[in-house]
């Protein structure tokens, strides 16, 4: 009975590990299903035609081939990754601001703080918790 209890125990903690292992090491998702993903995310939640829902796959798209480039270019060196980041992010804000109307873009920002709180905070690790 407590041979038993112990080999579970020891397969549950093996499965914990294993899980948080391969979530640690998620490879970024393609450009395509990205843009493919959020175009249909924000077609919903803004309630968007087909002709602005494929103009904000476009932006989604060449934002994220470019996030690409700049990971692999910046590979190791975060606040230059960072830096130029925000160039690209600027870009799309403005971009899209100019594809949607004025009510729209107040839902996408809306859209965007609610998603930004499902991830929860960014980095983890061992930081230290104030």
């Amino acid at each position: 009975m407590k041979k038993t209890h112990i080999i579970r125990t020891i397969f549950v903690m093996a499965l914990a590990i294993g899980a948080q292992v391969s979530f640690a090491q998620r490879e970024p998702m393609d450009p395509v299903k990205r843009a493919e993903r959020v175009s249909a995310d924000l077609k919903q939640a803004l309630t968007l035609d087909d002709a602005t829902t494929k103009k904000i796959y476009d932006l989604e798209l060449a934002r994220t081939q470019e996030a690409v480039k700049i990971r692999e270019k910046n590979a190791g060196d975060r606040d230059a990754m960072r830096e130029s980041m925000k160039g690209v992010n600027e870009k799309f804000q403005t971009s899209i601001k100019g594809i949607l109307s004025e009510d729209q873009f107040k839902k996408y920002q809306e859209w965007q703080a609610a998603e930004r709180e499902k991830r929860g905070p960014r980095g983890g690790g061992n930081r230290r918790r104030k």
